[in-house]
């Protein structure tokens, strides 16, 4: 990996850690049968999402890769 790359991917982690410290969680607990809140991700070609792009459809699957491009 060129030194660069590396550089930034410790700055971003630095930053990151840093914001998730200092923005308060406002989430909450869901029960079974809850609405889900409306969120915005990414999908693996860069294109935004929301859960409200969705809403009147009758099932909707997310699903989350987790660490799945993370080298591990």
């Amino acid at each position: 990996m060129p030194r660069g790359m590396h550089e930034q991917r410790v700055v971003a982690a630095i930053l990151f850690s840093a914001l998730t410290l200092l923005i308060p969680l406002s989430a909450s607990a869901l029960n079974v049968g809850d609405k889900a809140p409306d969120f915005l991700a990414f999908s693996t070609v860069e294109e935004s999402v929301r859960l409200s792009d969705y809403q009147g459809k009758k099932n909707v699957l997310i699903f989350f890769f987790v660490r799945a491009f993370g080298g591990v």
